[in-house]
């Protein structure tokens, strides 16, 4: 397992209790890694490889997964696109699931089409997801049949191979008919040095995939799906007994074929000299640098040595994008973002990895070049200092340790990809308790000349590179031509690097401690397991002890206030209001420094303005609850000023919204936007311009934040996780009954901002690509009730399954679509429910068409029994699972504390769904499928209707 950069924090104190130079001394580093102990791996007689590994979490729920170690790389020349066609195909007809009869019988035990159940296509691999819920012991066996039809039952008939098709362009044309596609298919086989890789994309080409012979599909099907090239992968409640017997029994009879041809595997070679390319396109949306070294060849662990190697290089990376993430933090920043990797685009070969440095420049090329490798350079030759990689260290720990505590809590999805990596490319499975005790024993072990030997060893590579720009044709940075990148880069190499200062940290958060409050009254409540605790300057904390997660506490709070109590006036400030506050940082903290304090800690926090709220939320560890409740008193009390750090945000924030409009699919969003609020000038922000970025008043940003968040009145907080509450009531006193109160009653406004009344038909014609999205909204005013929301949510899950069983798999005019529903009690009761579709311009009116039949019908005879059931399983296998998370009870819990809502439609959520009938949801689709109707559709801009182009 490659080590990750881990971005969560918390404190340890475990370099204290492990720094000794002693204890390192008895590290064996030649020793190999082992296997983890809690995994079954094996090997059937016709060469499949099986990986089981039971896990209690979630109750009654089996994880299994089909890698097959096959994917584009191997396509011949008639066949690009038919690894992906195929990973369709499993879908639409196998040996005892014919055409559509899997997804059907998956949709009524509770599965999800694209939600659970999917299936993805690369280069080098083809993954299948099949979470499969055990209340009923014949789903365990069925999803094991299905599984082993997917590795040599697939039907591959020719109907469903021409019905296909159309499916799979559509989403080529959403996947691929786009700016960003476009430059990568210009610089792509310079990248991969000319290797198969840029000749084999997973998505193949579309002359193929519209005239595809299904023989092809069937030769690709025969030669790569097979045994010896697959495993079958069981994480969930299971025992390996019953595991084993399953796959023994469903996968040992598959064979692998007589003429069975060798599985070749693909190389990058290392860049042999310097090359750079500059690649424009109208419609991209933004500039950027990437700069990538030459290839390596991947290195397995196979021991502690190579795991120790790994864990260096990963707090060097981590390193130097902590010094690139602070230029950004000045008046005057060099580019709006940079940072570097080990792995890169170079990494998604199977055997190569690189190093590679992306940047997002501001203004200038060359200004931003400079900066970034100037940096390189730096840590080249100075290295990286104590404190930084003590920084580093602490936050690496922290993520492990996090893991480490919830091992026992972990859900079984977390662990499947890692058994699939160790299957394609050899990657250990360590397992979490032998890795955070390496950890541990190394880390202290790790010096300064260690982090920095590897840095010398990756960033002195730069005598041969591929670099290459891309952005839009026009703007206002002049771009060089490929040469003249060429020459940039050089120069850039031939700075002469400064010598890093130590910038002094803080050692407390607050700058003063709190006066603690009182908590003045408790009220338990038995049905929901909860104590709220009435606080002495009227703030309400409610409390939920769980053991869902080892080592998990989920925190929010929220008031009444919101946006909606502003007027034109002040639309930027409010927009850009968290943003604003939090780029200058809290109390005596910049958000470097911030960070930096916070290394080692796991905790999270984040303040915002909703429509009709103000709102806290994050978490923690268990040990780091006090500092975030800490983190909660600094943040909503000491906002800090800071006009420098302001003033870089603006010219970072200009820099990246200057182009999103050439993207046609954001013009059409804000278009959409603007027509539906008939251009109200109290319309949400979708897309920035240069004059909202210009109404922004720094001064007053702070006056909103401190009125509205400043003081506590309203707030009324929630903390689930694993909590001791005798250990916490202190904490609440001190760091919660502590915030300041001025005796208002918070209160929101309905500000008057409504959509266009009646039937409203936009076209928006933009971009030269040959795609188009629908988005239908029916909308319009309404006594709000749950009972009414509750039941628009339901139909709309069921619209989303007839939309996929009819205009995907019969029409096949889409890849994907969707229906969502929203009934809101608050500023004002009114309602939405929309379908949102992308398609080819000439599907429109048939989909459009289709959508208005569907309504109809829904009106008439409300939803069909079958459709109903199947949302009915979703809903409550979702709801099963839920019931067991933390940030689910949070939301709930402020949503009868705060909100009002029932407790009892909670409590009895699986009565409530299973008392829902086809009439019900009929009487629903006539009190929300009416009124007004908007309609917008996209279009690119040669397209011809009958309507005249809306601008």
């Amino acid at each position: 397992m490659r080590k990750n950069t881990f971005t969560i924090t918390f404190l340890t104190l475990l370099f204290i209790f492990f720094g000794g130079f002693s204890y390192a001394q008895t590290i064996n580093l030649a020793q190999p890694l082992p296997m983890d102990s809690t995994v079954t791996k094996g090997q059937l007689s016709n060469g499949l490889t099986y990986y089981i590994k039971p896990n209690k979490k979630p109750e009654q729920k089996v994880e299994l997964r089909l890698v097959v170690k096959a994917g584009s790389i191997l396509e011949n020349d008639n066949q690009q696109g038919l690894a992906h066609f195929m990973e369709h195909m499993n879908f639409n007809g196998l040996k005892h699931y014919p055409k559509n009869d899997l997804v059907n019988y998956l949709q009524k035990i509770g599965v999800q089409f694209g939600a659970d159940l999917n299936a993805y296509t690369s280069w080098d691999r083809t993954y299948f997801y099949l979470p499969i819920p055990t209340d009923n012991p014949d789903n365990l066996k069925n999803a094991f049949q299905i599984v082993a039809d997917w590795a040599g039952g697939a039907l591959i008939s020719t109907d469903e191979v021409n019905d296909e098709r159309h499916v799979i362009l559509e989403e080529s044309r959403m996947r691929s008919k786009s700016a960003s596609w476009r430059m990568l298919t210009e610089y792509f086989p310079a990248l991969s040095n000319g290797s198969r890789y840029a000749d084999r994309f997973p998505i193949g080409r579309d002359s193929i995939i519209l005239n595809a012979n299904p023989d092809r599909i069937r030769e690709f099907y025969h030669d790569w799906y097979r045994p010896d090239l697959q495993a079958v992968i069981v994480v969930g409640d299971i025992t390996v007994p019953q595991a084993k017997e399953y796959i023994e029994k469903y996968f040992g009879g598959l064979k692998n074929p007589s003429d069975e041809k060798p599985r070749n595997y693909y190389d990058i070679a290392p860049y042999s000299s310097k090359k750079a390319l500059v690649i424009t396109d109208s419609e991209a949306t933004s500039y950027n640098i990437s700069l990538l070294y030459p290839a390596h060849k991947v290195r397995i662990e196979k021991t502690l040595e190579d795991y120790k190697n790994d864990l260096v290089r990963s707090i060097m990376i981590q390193g130097l994008n902590r010094k690139l993430r602070d230029l950004t933090q000045s008046a005057n920043p060099p580019f709006t973002s940079a940072g570097a990797d080990i792995g890169g685009n170079i990494g998604l070969a199977l055997n190569n990895e690189g190093f590679e440095l992306d940047i997002r420049p501001i203004d200038n090329i060359k200004t931003s070049v400079n900066a970034a490798i100037a940096t390189l350079l730096q840590v080249e030759k100075y290295g990286l200092s104590e404190n930084d990689i003590s920084i580093s260290k602490k936050q690496y720990l922290s993520g492990l340790e996090n893991a480490y505590n919830e091992r026992n809590t972990t859900e079984s999805a977390s662990y499947t990809d890692e058994l699939a990596d160790n299957f394609t490319n050899g990657e250990p499975v360590v397992g979490i308790t032998n890795e955070y005790n390496y950890v541990k024993e190394l880390l202290p072990a790790i010096t300064p000349q260690d982090v920095n030997a590897a840095a010398q060893k990756w960033l002195s590579e730069n005598q041969n590179y591929f670099a290459f720009i891309t952005g839009p044709s026009k703007g206002k940075i002049d771009l060089p031509t490929d040469s003249g990148l060429l020459q940039i880069i050089d120069e850039a190499f031939k700075q002469q690097p400064e010598k890093p200062k130590e910038v002094a940290q803080d050692s407390t958060l607050l700058e003063s401690v709190p006066s603690p409050g009182k908590i003045i009254s408790e009220t338990k409540d038995a049905d929901l397991g909860t104590t709220t605790y009435t606080l002495s300057n009227g703030v309400k904390v409610t409390v939920k002890p769980t053991t869902f997660k080892s080592d998990e506490i989920v925190f929010s709070g929220v008031k009444y206030g919101g946006t909606g109590q502003y007027g034109v006036a002040d639309k930027s400030n409010i927009t850009f209001l968290s943003s604003v506050i939090g780029t200058m940082g809290y109390g005596k903290f910049t958000p470097t420094a911030l960070h930096d304090f916070l290394s080692g800690k796991n905790v999270n926090l984040s303040v915002n303005m909703g429509n009709i709220s103000n709102n806290v939320s994050g978490g923690s560890s268990v040990k780091d609850l006090p500092a975030l409740l800490e983190l909660n008193y600094l943040k909503l009390t000491s906002p800090r000023i800071d006009s420098t750090l302001y003033k870089g945000f603006i010219t970072k924030i200009k820099s990246q919204i200057q182009f999103l409009k050439s993207n046609p699919s954001y013009a059409f969003q804000d278009s959409l936007n603007k027509v539906l609020y008939h251009n109200d000038p109290l319309a949400p922000i979708t897309l920035p311009s240069f004059s909202d970025i210009d109404k922004i008043d720094m001064q007053r940003v702070i006056e909103i934040y401190k009125k509205q968040f400043s003081y506590a009145d309203g707030f009324h907080f929630f903390i689930v996780g694993n909590i001791n509450e005798n250990d916490l009531k202190p904490l609440i006193e001190k760091y919660i009954a502590s915030l300041p109160a001025n005796g208002l009653k918070p209160t929101y406004k309905d500000n008057g901002l409504r959509a266009v009344n009646g039937n409203k038909t936009f076209n928006f014609y933009k971009g030269a690509d040959q795609k188009s999205t629908i988005v239908q909204l029916y909308h319009g005013e309404t006594t709000y009730t749950e009972d009414l929301a509750f039941k628009a949510n339901i139909l709309a899950e069921a619209m989303t399954i007839k939309i996929i069983d009819t205009i995907r798999e019969k029409m096949q005019a889409i890849y994907s679509g969707s229906a969502f529903a929203s009934v809101v009690e608050l500023p004002y009761g009114h309602y939405t429910v929309g379908t949102q579709m992308p398609c080819g311009p000439e599907n429109v009116d048939k989909i459009l068409n289709e959508l208005n039949k569907e309504v109809a019908q829904y009106k008439k005879s409300g939803v069909s029994e079958g459709d109903l059931e199947k949302v009915k399983k979703g809903l409550l296998e979702k709801h099963k699972e839920s019931l067991k998370q933390n940030d689910y009870w949070s939301g709930q819990l402020e949503n009868i504390l705060f909100w009002n809502h029932k407790k009892s439609r909670f409590l009895n959520y699986e009565k409530e769904v299973n008392a829902v009938t086809p009439v019900d949801l009929k009487a629903t689709a006539n009190e929300l499928l009416r009124g007004s109707v908007f309609t917008a559709v996209s279009y690119p801009e040669q397209h011809t209707t009958n309507t005249p182009p809306s601008k």
